[in-house]
């Protein structure tokens, strides 16, 4: 089906370290793994694995800036650290998914300063032109960030209006860590997105988006909350995903779905805070919208 609407980005956010706190933006371009400067680093432990706040929770503490050729580190109480981007590889870890990965490590300032916040040896690995991550998944061809199976979320505000009108406490839309905020007026219309574009960059393969505990942390402080993970298992549950294919279908089933994942191109295509939503291809969303 075609459709054309007209929908507005509200706000943009980048997290330059994954699971660490995000970066506004007003605008923010296109790279060829999603928006620029997004989840190039990661934390990981002694075995190369990724550490989010599905185990540290304090690493929402943690805000990161961006700046010419380095990386800023700052944490309440902890002295701020200047960290340079690696140019190339010198160490191979894992992205979530399991799939290994060249990266450069960001050295040992980095690593003491995540380790002393962390209580636990971790090192800083950052994402080089050298890099290549893709999904393990058949007929999927997508290059990843540190990302964990999708270039762009994008999230709909009157989505996160419906949710806290029914929670048991409020909670902001940075606990589910969206890119692209947008006000589509209508809750749960994302869910029906198939292609879109926004600015001057074409965003495709949009899917309802499964959820992990991360958004039960407070992203200020690290404290756990029993939302929004009992309002979505109340309406937004899903235990029939069998219209996303059978290779995508283990993806969602079981889990709580918010927000949309996108692909984004043309590399160097420019988003900007107040630009246009304009949805070109819809679909049957994956499960139905609540009542």
């Amino acid at each position: 089906t075609f459709c054309r609407m007209a929908e507005t980005v509200t706000a943009i956010h980048i997290y330059p370290v994954k699971s660490c706190g995000a970066m506004a933006l007003d605008r923010v371009e296109v790279s060829d793994t999603g928006l620029r400067g997004d989840r190039l680093f990661q934390v990981v432990d002694t075995e190369g694995n990724p550490v989010t706040q599905r185990q540290q929770p304090m690493l929402a503490t943690v805000r990161p800036t961006l700046t010419d050729g380095g990386l800023t580190l700052d944490a309440n109480g902890r002295t701020a650290l200047r960290v340079a981007i690696p140019v190339s590889n010198d160490t191979t870890v894992n992205s979530l998914l399991g799939v290994p990965v060249g990266a450069g490590d960001a050295g040992d300032d980095a690593a003491g300063w995540f380790s002393d916040l962390l209580g636990a040896p971790v090192r800083l690995v950052a994402m080089t032109d050298d890099s290549e991550y893709r999904l393990p998944i058949p007929g999927v061809d997508m290059p990843l960030s540190w990302a964990d199976a999708a270039s762009v979320l994008v999230a709909n505000s009157a989505s996160l209006e419906w949710l806290n009108e029914r929670a048991d406490e409020t909670f902001g839309m940075d606990r589910f860590r969206p890119n692209l905020t947008v006000d589509a007026g209508e809750a749960w219309v994302e869910d029906t997105w198939r292609d879109l574009s926004i600015g001057g960059a074409r965003l495709g393969l949009g899917l309802a988006w499964p959820r992990c505990s991360i958004p039960q942390v407070d992203q200020i402080d690290g404290s756990r909350h029993e939302e929004p993970a009992k309002v979505l298992k109340q309406h937004r549950w899903c235990s029939d995903a069998a219209s996303a294919g059978e290779e995508l279908r283990p993806l969602f089933e079981g889990n709580a779905l918010f927000g949309i994942g996108c692909s984004v191109h043309p590399t160097g295509a420019v988003i900007t805070v107040g630009d246009e939503v304009d949805v070109h291809t819809t679909g049957t969303p994956i499960i139905a919208a609540p009542a």
